[in-house]
């Protein structure tokens, strides 16, 4: 008996450390959270900021929740999210779809490499931003232009991990599959595919990261003249003089960009079990 009890302590006590440490980090992130705020809230009070130039976070929170029950340009907050995430969402999976597969395709075949890398080399240094000017030219001021701003930023990074993630793959298991004759399409599909997972999440996290922010100066610079998106709240919050409606925009936006974060993290988890 005292042996049985021992070992159920030993195999138990793993599991309880994980818990403890699973809890200690989520504590940490509130303890966080909560001690930036408190910072905030004290530099706006004891230095006594105006309000107009830096309000203070329960100013800013209320007006989250009354730009959720209000309408501002096309609609309430709900509408703005929804029409970022649809450019967003645009711009993205061309981004994630073309990225992924130049990139396996560049790093399987050297000819390929040579023939887009000077190329890529030159337009990925140029900042998206730079690009807005063409693209309202090339699509006019639309949903276009916005989708084509957020691609070019979230392409990259993409591009580049998918790349380095074939040719981080080890030689004999692509000869191992050549020799069993697989064409090249098998190869990329079954055996690059399967082994890149894991850096082509890293560059797809990366890429959200980057269309996200992109995203803000797309609906600024290529404004399609809906009056909506976060982008058109923080535009609206600068030209109105209330820097509340400017920060809420900002809040919701690092907000959302965390969620889409978790999302893929989660996701990686999911699908990459080794």
């Amino acid at each position: 008996m005292a042996e049985q009890s021992t070992y159920n302590t030993d195999t138990r006590f793993p599991g309880l450390v994980a818990r403890w440490l699973k809890t200690l980090d989520a504590s940490s992130i509130w303890l966080s959270l909560i001690f930036w705020l408190f910072l905030w809230f004290f530099v706006v009070d004891v230095f006594n900021v105006d309000q107009s130039l830096l309000p203070n976070p329960t100013k800013v929170i209320q007006q989250v929740v009354w730009l959720w029950s209000n309408q501002v340009g096309a609609g309430g907050l709900l509408t703005h999210i929804a029409a970022s995430f649809q450019r967003f969402l645009g711009g993205f999976l061309l981004a994630a779809g073309i990225g992924s597969v130049l990139g396996l395709w560049m790093g399987y075949s050297r000819r390929a490499d040579m023939s887009v890398n000077p190329i890529f080399e030159l337009v990925r240094y140029v900042p998206p931003i730079a690009w807005a000017p063409f693209s309202i030219l090339w699509f006019g001021a639309s949903y276009g232009a916005q989708v084509f701003v957020i691609f070019i930023s979230a392409l990259p990074p993409i591009l580049i991990n998918a790349h380095r993630a074939v040719r981080s793959i080890k030689p004999g298991l692509i000869n191992a599959a050549r020799m069993m004759g697989a064409s090249t399409f098998t190869i990329l599909a079954e055996v690059s595919l399967p082994a890149s997972f894991p850096l082509l999440f890293s560059g797809l996290r990366i890429g959200v990261a980057t269309g996200w922010m992109a995203l803000v100066a797309a609906e600024i610079v290529a404004g399609d003249g809906s009056r909506s998106g976060l982008g058109y709240l923080v535009l609206i919050g600068q030209q109105t003089l209330r820097p509340e409606t400017t920060i809420a925009a900002m809040l919701v936006i690092g907000l959302i960009g965390a969620a889409f974060d978790v999302g893929l993290k989660v996701l990686q988890r999911r699908i990459i079990r080794w």
